[in-house]
């Protein structure tokens, strides 16, 4: 007996359809449920901060993680431009970024067109380093006593303020790379560094070959400082939101504990 695919046809065309327009449905409605959401995303307004910390650094992950959830809050989404201090204040004056993590009081003193979020995150201590044949100063008029070049890294206010104060040019040189001060020093171009106490620890782990002969830290350069987010002028009315947010996220315990300062910029 021949089976009858005309009435088969007509059985099961009505289950196709109505299969395919279930499947319809269903893409059409977790498209319209992620549309939303990138919407939102791409009109979300960036912020763009300068910073000289490492991203795989504790001070690094841990400014990163405590901005994008400040900004987050605020409506804002986080891009972080990584660069050297000196560059960061350039790039800041030139408006090419819209701030910086973190910089001392000092440096807002230096430049007051910026806008400071009175919000500290962190504090940082700067010292004076030299190695077992530098001598043993441990006052900067005893420094002031001695002989050699004394390096400061390009961009670290308070040294570069401290030791032009003191010392005549011809013994100052200025550099870029803490890794490379730890070099100098080790190697007997330089008798002295002056830095951040955390960004000299971390250049000497980064290069332990150049640890003979030891180098110490000889003196700090006065009382440990606080560590400030500052903001273009351009986002002066985003400032004290900004800073209204940290202090929440504080009380929260979103900020404690936070890591020892190893930032690029004072």
């Amino acid at each position: 007996m021949r089976p009858r695919t005309p009435l088969l046809r007509r059985m099961l065309l009505p289950a196709l359809l109505a299969l395919a327009l279930a499947s319809s449905v269903s893409v059409a409605g977790a498209a319209s449920a992620s549309a939303p959401a990138a919407s939102a995303a791409a009109r979300e307004p960036t912020l763009s901060l300068a910073t000289g910390t490492d991203a795989q650094s504790s001070d690094g992950r841990w400014l990163r993680r405590t901005f994008t959830e400040a900004l987050h809050r605020l409506g804002w989404r986080l891009v972080v431009q990584e660069m050297p201090a000196r560059r960061a204040e350039l790039a800041m004056q030139r408006g090419e970024v819209d701030g910086e993590m973190v910089r001392t009081a000092a440096y807002g003193e230096l430049h007051p067109e910026l806008q400071r979020v009175d919000a500290p995150l962190m504090q940082a201590s700067f010292g004076i380093y030299g190695t077992g044949t530098s001598g043993r100063p441990q006052t900067l008029d005893e420094l002031r006593r001695t002989e050699g070049v004394v390096i400061y890294r390009r961009g670290v206010v308070v040294c570069e303020q401290r030791l032009r104060e003191l010392l005549p040019p011809e013994r100052l040189v200025e550099i870029s790379a803490a890794d490379n001060a730890v070099r100098m020093l080790a190697r007997g171009r330089a008798r002295f560094v002056c830095d951040m106490d955390s960004t000299f620890v971390l250049s000497l782990a980064h290069l332990g070959e150049t640890r003979s002969p030891p180098l110490h830290r000889l003196f700090e350069l006065g009382s440990p400082m606080a560590l400030y987010p500052y903001l273009h002028a351009r986002h002066a009315a985003l400032a004290p939101r900004l800073a209204a947010t940290l202090q929440a996220m504080r009380a929260e315990g979103w900020l404690t504990p936070a890591p020892n300062a190893s930032v690029g910029g004072h």
